[in-house]
């Protein structure tokens, strides 16, 4: 297998989910988002939006309004596991592929934390609090636009756990 430093960055990424309480500083949350907004997009339209959230407080009202909103976490369970960022992605509610492009881009924020040495995780068991009425408006959202996905980011606390063992069975040619 030939390797490169793209490569070794996809397989050596690992989900984070164990966070220091130092924020990030922000030149990396800078570069982090420059790299967000090269993430592909349908038509290059970019139907997407960044929220970065660095406060406590509304990262609570978001897992509290997800619990109300019918979300079930284990007890003890934070879903944001105690990260001091979290960026939201949301896109346009016309957007044919605003689910898409709102992933394309969190991989990107991802693979750019890699580099840095921060750790992220992909979170969307905290979509019900993110849409919640009240928590959208605390969001300050372009009009008419819906949370997809978030990430997760911060220091890691420990290091990453090893990957699994990849299969060997979900490659199919048709040649």
């Amino acid at each position: 297998m030939i390797l490169n430093h793209t490569i070794e960055a996809l397989t050596e990424r690992r989900s984070i989910r164990s966070f220091r309480t130092e924020q990030i500083s922000e030149e990396e949350l800078a570069d982090i988002l420059y790299a967000a907004k090269y993430a592909p997009s349908a038509m290059g339209l970019q139907a997407r939006h960044f929220t970065v959230i660095q406060n406590k407080n509304t990262i609570s009202d978001i897992v509290s309004a997800a619990e109300k909103n019918g979300a079930k976490f284990l007890p003890g369970h934070t879903p944001f596991y105690n990260a001091p960022t979290i960026i939201v992605l949301s896109a346009p509610d016309t957007a044919k592929y605003g689910r898409e492009d709102c992933a394309c881009a969190i991989m990107n924020i991802m693979l750019a934390s890699h580099a840095y040495g921060l750790g992220s995780c992909y979170i969307c068991s905290a979509l019900n609090g993110l849409r919640d009425s009240e928590i959208i408006k605390s969001l300050k959202l372009p009009d008419k636009y819906t949370p997809f996905g978030c990430v997760a980011l911060g220091y890691p606390k420990e290091n990453a756990p090893a990957p699994k063992e990849r299969r060997n069975d979900d490659i199919t040619y048709i040649r």
